[in-house]
């Protein structure tokens, strides 16, 4: 059976998704989850956090993925651990890019976001700490070229998949699976072949 909590946190969710932060009112979220709306300030200091946490649940599985893709070292091939990988962010930011574009229209509500991270020392540089010691590990392993810092790959990889999901986005399009998971496989093809020319006879770099 869902939490009260849980139940608060979804009714957000469906009203952030379907008719934006100016909707997400406290009395309309206590409407949406059908409670008091002084419950929703039992479980959560001010709507902030409150939006914060199902920011945090859109992408709860890609953060979960990061964290433990250290274990994967070695295992399957690293192109397939990288596309899962860039797939899942591709998913989370998809989801979340129309609230964060309504936090940066709002100054004192992105202030106070801020905020909330730095109260709990968490933020998206400390999300790409796993996909950084996983690409370390290979490098080692000799799986991957460690003629480029393993923080600067982890980098690319994950600005390719946020930028593609904004602009998907933002143009209105509905993401097709497929053509996603095509467009993640050239993306991870490119930054493995590289760009610099090679001459025939001799190995790629």
């Amino acid at each position: 059976m869902r939490s009260s909590r849980q139940n608060i946190i979804e009714a957000t969710q469906r009203i952030l998704q379907t008719r934006g932060l100016t909707r997400a009112t406290t009395r309309e979220i206590a409407r949406e989850a059908k409670i008091t709306e002084g419950l929703i300030y039992h479980h959560f200091k001010d709507k902030a956090e409150l939006i914060y946490e199902v920011v945090e649940t859109l992408v709860s599985e890609t953060k979960d993925l990061l964290q433990n893709l250290p274990l994967r070292v070695g295992t399957r091939t690293l192109r397939e651990n990288l596309e899962e990988v860039l797939y899942s962010v591709y998913k989370a930011h998809y989801e979340i890019t129309p609230i964060i574009c309504a936090i940066f229209a709002d100054r004192k509500l992105h202030a106070r976001m801020l905020e909330i991270m730095q109260e709990r020392g968490i933020g998206p540089q400390h999300t790409i700490q796993g996909l950084i010691v996983y690409l370390a590990a290979e490098q080692r392993m000799g799986r991957l070229s460690d003629a480029v810092d393993a923080q600067t790959i982890a980098k690319c990889l994950l600005f390719i998949s946020t930028q593609a999901a904004t602009n998907d986005q933002l143009m209105e399009l509905t993401p097709d699976k497929e053509h996603i998971r095509r467009e993640i496989h050239n993306y991870v093809q490119i930054l493995m072949t590289g760009l610099s020319p090679f001459t025939k006879g001799k190995d790629k770099l």
